[in-house]
């Protein structure tokens, strides 16, 4: 029961690291706020959360709007009576080289991957000062670190969380809020199964996937839950600012 006494939201909850985060965190005794785009999948992981005896209501939340991000902290508020973390995970990825890459394009991955977090974090933070404080997890990633020369608009898009990262965590420390974020490697998500079957060959871009990492296998949304339930607790209450990588060591080799 590490997140006994914490309620609040998970973003883009509806599917692959969100899902699981949100379930952890109830699993561990936190009500959530299941926030997706995707309105039935947040309803059906708010299902499976009841279903287990936790706590949880979904919501229809587009990190594009932000009302609609000031909203789904409102519920938390309204249906348990406080709010005291998020964990801003939802995003996109765009795999286009740069000259490729248009301007609309750009907007995209930046509405979602950094003014959806920039949202989540300004409004969590104005709630949280003076109502003791709270803690906010952000999704960003291995490429918060590095680039990928084929993800240039992505790998920028996740440098920006990180530096967000930072600023909010030493901005609002006195007040007793910890800003956080998640480095994750490749995972095996939705997002990342929709890729290999794009390459034509499912199996063999698995296997070439894997092969870099250290252990040559991919990792599994459930390892960033716990990375995320532990940054989320108490058991971190002098971890602030820190990007956490969830890589298995991809970021440790050279070659």
């Amino acid at each position: 029961m590490r997140m006994e006494g914490k309620f609040g939201v998970v973003t883009g909850a509806a599917s692959g690291l969100g899902r699981e985060i949100a379930k952890l965190a109830a699993a561990e005794g936190a009500a959530i706020v299941v926030a997706d785009l995707n309105a039935d999948g947040a309803s059906s992981v708010a299902g499976e959360i009841l279903s287990a005896g936790g706590r949880a209501v979904s919501q229809e939340l587009d990190v594009t709007v932000e009302d609609s991000v000031v909203a789904a902290i409102e519920r938390a508020k309204s249906e348990f009576g406080q709010f005291n973390f998020i964990a801003n995970n939802a995003g996109v990825q765009l795999e286009k080289a740069l000259l490729d890459t248009t301007n609309e394009d750009y907007d995209w991955v930046f509405d979602v991957n950094v003014r959806g977090v920039f949202w989540g974090c300004k409004h969590a933070v104005a709630s949280m000062r003076g109502n003791g404080g709270g803690t906010i997890v952000n999704t960003a990633s291995a490429l918060s670190l590095v680039a990928d020369p084929f993800l240039p608009v992505y790998s920028a898009s996740k440098h920006a969380v990180l530096g967000l990262t930072r600023a909010v965590a030493t901005a609002y420390a006195i007040d007793g809020i910890r800003c956080n974020c998640v480095c994750p490697g490749d995972m095996q998500t939705p997002m990342i199964e929709r890729y290999w079957e794009a390459t034509g060959d499912p199996e063999k871009a698995r296997e070439e996937m894997s092969s870099i990492y250290p252990a040559k296998k991919i990792g599994q949304p459930a390892e960033v839950a716990h990375a995320v339930v532990f940054l989320a607790s108490d058991e971190a209450s002098y971890v602030n600012g820190s990007g956490l990588q969830i890589d298995g060591g991809l970021l440790s080799k050279v070659y």
